[in-house]
């Protein structure tokens, strides 16, 4: 999708599209390894619960805040810091409250 077309030929939707496809991707991998690692660390208990699913969508979202921030060609040191800041309150959050 990236090499047939430009952003302004396809339009915000095209966008949309493109950004949910990645985060959808990104979504599955990182289900699959928190899944193991919780098989790891608690083989006798392991259950996939909401907690899970909140752990995976906050994790598969930094790598997209990365790309929109490549994509404003703002990326940086600063920029990856903040968003592992980003990614490890989510989490902690989800650890507190879930």
């Amino acid at each position: 999708m990236v090499n047939f077309t430009s952003p302004i030929k396809i339009g915000a939707f095209g966008v949309l599209v493109f950004f949910t496809m990645i985060f959808v991707l990104i979504f599955g991998i990182v289900f699959s390894i928190v899944k193991v690692f919780q098989k790891i660390l608690n083989p006798k208990n392991f259950v996939v619960n909401s907690k899970t699913f909140f752990y995976t969508g906050i994790i598969s979202f930094g790598p997209i805040i990365l790309l929109l921030m490549q994509s404003f060609q703002s990326l940086n040191l600063l920029t990856v810091f903040l968003t592992g800041v980003f990614v490890f309150l989510g989490c902690f959050l989800v650890n507190k409250r879930a």
